[in-house]
């Protein structure tokens, strides 16, 4: 029974932010036998595993809606090899091409083909394959940060939104699971998205250290039974067996965090008046974006704005 929890634990976890890896590492190291002899573990087959790209996307499904905006969307890259794991943000108001749409900002793709087209438009932007996606409402974040007890993090400015019930003061503090959905959806900032993106990446950190704690072990049964409520996802049991046997090598130092470069670009009417904004990714980047980011390398993540056009 515990391997089952484990692996469902695993797409549960995954779906909130894509951090199934940094807590699947922690899980996977606790039930370690560590008297395993020498003997069995050369006996143990070896998993053989290739780099696994996995768009994780959080919605806000509304009541009796089908179809949903992604709110967050997120690439996460694993790579077995090199023991690492990549979290790249794509900002909400990325402009794209939407094939048979007139909406040409990424959070539209999931409203208007669903994970599927979701993951074709983030392949065609950043030129990858995607072999996987997990999509998570954002009513199951509350319910697995409070099962897991909570993530302490630091606010780093006085959050309000009385509309999308937003109300943090800034400072260290340990969060609930209606506190940390706030924390990671606010936008009120200097920058906006990117300043959030950033946000939500020091919040990953955090939940992995606190998934690495000993006492999460003890709460799987109840993560798997209430996350799976609110998770659509294609990752197989088999693929789960797979990413599990990768877990060990992994632990808190192991994860990556990037926001995809580019630059602030506004649409204005004739009379100059901003009618939309955009966030434009910088295609010089996306070349081995991956590679440089698993190397070590670190981009920036705003280059010069573009020029604003006008309709």
């Amino acid at each position: 029974m515990r391997a089952k929890y484990f692996f469902r634990f695993l797409i549960v976890a995954g779906a909130m932010f894509g951090l199934f890896f940094g807590v699947g590492a922690g899980v996977a190291n606790l039930i370690h036998e560590p008297q395993t002899t020498a003997a069995e573990e050369k006996e143990e087959p070896v998993q053989e595993g290739h780099r696994t790209n996995i768009l994780v996307l959080g919605v806000d499904a509304r009541s009796g809606d089908d179809r949903s905006r992604s709110d967050t969307m997120m690439l996460v890259s694993i790579d077995p090899e090199l023991n690492k794991a990549a979290f790249i943000s794509i900002p909400r108001d990325t402009r794209v091409d939407i094939p048979g749409s007139y909406y040409d900002k990424i959070n539209a793709a999931n409203y208007e083909g669903g994970p599927r087209l979701a993951v074709s438009t983030v392949e065609d932007l950043m030129d990858i394959t995607i072999d996987n996606y997990v999509e998570m409402d954002f009513k199951g974040f509350k319910s697995i940060v409070d099962i897991l007890g909570g993530v302490t993090v630091n606010v780093p400015q006085r959050m309000y939104k009385p509309s999308e019930d937003i109300d943090l003061r800034p400072g260290e503090q340990h969060l609930n699971g209606k506190q940390a959905l706030a924390l990671v959806r606010y936008r009120g900032y200097v920058m906006g998205d990117i300043d959030r993106t950033a946000q939500q990446q020091e919040f990953i950190k955090a939940v992995v250290k606190e998934a690495l704690k000993p006492q999460t072990l003890t709460k799987l049964p109840k993560l798997a039974k209430e996350g799976l409520k609110y998770v659509d996802t294609d990752l197989t049991f088999k693929d789960m067996i797979k990413l599990a046997s990768y877990a060990p090598g992994f632990s808190s130092e192991s994860v990556i965090t990037q926001t995809l470069p580019g630059s602030f670009y506004d649409r204005r009417d004739e009379y100059g008046n901003i009618v939309q904004s955009y966030w434009e990714v910088d295609q010089v980047a996306m070349d081995n974006l991956l590679d440089n980011l698993f190397s070590g390398g670190k981009l920036a993540v705003i280059k010069e704005n573009s020029d604003s056009a006008t309709n």
